[in-house]
């Protein structure tokens, strides 16, 4: 049996109900954070792509209310209803259309606040225009401010249930910061052997002191592996293994730098454009928000950072799993992911792998190439992008080197979406009162 025994309007449970500037702020490249609505992700405050603007246009977007911890922020439009907490010594100012809400501690507590407006109870009245049973497309403050805010028997209740979400989210954010670690590691190694040249310039070093080619290589391998020479000596005898394929990476590397138009290059290595070096895979038959279902067995695709659009129950366009995984690139936004599962996609998401080149390495190779400038086609200007190109079999080193990190982002991913669906599951039956 429901265990909800009435509702109260979101004004009444909440000390502030502000609404942002209308106006745009004046962006810079570093300074005060300001919280945007594609910032706000699956509930959470993704800041791994923060705007900022400086101290007066700071100062004059906190006029209404210096956001705190525990202040929740709710999008008006573009879209509607997306919600998320602020957390901790974090300062920032709100954007453009959004509200922030200040649960009364006397009559609500924040979290359960939070995740009643995540509630389908709720997010079906936002998406609604109350008295036309019409959908909207932005949400008016007297309409926010009259939300039924489903409540439990009592407020120890609805804590509980709180807490039993959260720490499903919880969970799902550790393994989103996991792989975010995971990702700037590989790009790190990737660095220092692609774009530093340090196992090359290590080799150089080493000849040009009159060490052999041995003593050489060895140098190579303590840049690569980030062990001294002692190190390495037990790595021998412990994992001879480990040592012998850090020794065939070393090898492969050359050991003089050459001057190319794009400067100093390892020698025998070459610049192309990435069109001569990628291929191309048609995604099959293309899908719109309008063909899109709820739920299905295959994700479409967009150009969102959230990636997926929705679903569809035909064969997928493209195939790609954890051991053969596919780039896709959004013609408009210049997002780039590596996806691990079967998936069919939107207009403008272009596919594509390496010829001949392992593909870990061609997705860090091309990642962040092209600039987001305007929202227009960008994947022409992406393809005559100049990179430089090592030996096929290095990359595949390279590739073999960073794969485990590459393949826990992908078991992380796998479970968030299990997780989600979960929480998705449970959360209406929790305020239902039904579990």
């Amino acid at each position: 049996m429901s265990k909800i025994l009435h509702t109260n309007a979101l004004d009444d449970l909440c000390e502030l109900i502000i609404d942002c500037p209308h106006s745009t702020p004046k962006w810079t490249d570093n300074g005060y954070i300001v919280i945007r609505n594609q910032n706000i992700v699956d509930g959470i405050l993704d800041l791994s792509s923060p705007s900022y603007t400086d101290f007066e246009g700071y100062k004059d977007r906190i006029k209404r209310v210096i956001p705190q911890k525990n202040d929740i922020v709710i999008t008006r439009e573009a879209p509607m209803g997306r919600v998320c907490l602020i957390p901790n010594k974090l300062v920032c100012c709100l954007g453009q259309r959004q509200v922030l809400l200040r649960a009364n501690p006397n009559k609500i507590y924040f979290e359960y606040l939070y995740w009643a407006l995540r509630s389908p109870f709720v997010q079906q009245q936002i998406l609604i225009n109350e008295g036309t049973g019409a959908t909207v497309s932005n949400m008016r403050i007297p309409v926010l401010k009259a939300l039924k805010i489903p409540r439990l028997e009592t407020i120890e209740q609805e804590n509980k249930i709180a807490n039993k979400l959260s720490n499903i989210q919880n969970k799902i954010q550790l393994n989103t910061q996991i792989n975010q670690t995971l990702e700037q590691i590989a790009q790190a190694i990737f660095k220092s052997w692609f774009v530093d040249f340090e196992p090359t310039r290590a080799k150089a070093t080493a000849l040009a002191a009159g060490k052999t080619q041995a003593e050489a290589e060895l140098s190579a391998m303590q840049v690569i592996s980030g062990k001294t020479a002692e190190e390495l000596t037990t790595l021998a005898q412990t994992n001879p293994q480990q040592y012998t394929q850090l020794t065939e990476i070393a090898k492969a590397f050359p050991s003089e730098l050459v001057e190319t138009e794009m400067g100093e290059i390892p020698l025998g290595w070459e610049v192309k454009q990435i069109d001569e070096v990628i291929q191309k895979i048609p995604v099959g038959k293309k899908y719109s928000s309008k063909t899109a279902l709820n739920k299905g067995s295959v994700p479409i695709l967009d150009q969102g950072k959230s990636g997926i659009i929705g679903y569809h129950n035909n064969d997928a366009g493209v195939k790609a799993s954890i051991d053969n995984p596919i780039i896709v690139f959004a013609n408009h936004t210049c997002y780039m992911r590596l996806i691990s599962y079967d998936f069919s996609a939107i207009q403008n998401i272009f596919a594509f792998k390496g010829k001949e080149l392992n593909i870990y390495w061609t997705y860090l190779a091309t990642l962040g190439k092209q600039e987001f400038n305007e929202y227009k086609g960008h994947f022409p200007d992406f393809l005559i992008k100049e990179i430089i190109i090592p030996p096929s079999n290095l990359t595949h080193y390279f590739g073999n080197f960073i794969k485990a990190n590459f393949s826990k982002i992908f078991t992380n991913n796998s479970e968030n979406v299990y997780l989600a669906e979960i929480r998705d599951l449970l959360l209406p039956k929790l305020l239902n009162g039904e579990i």
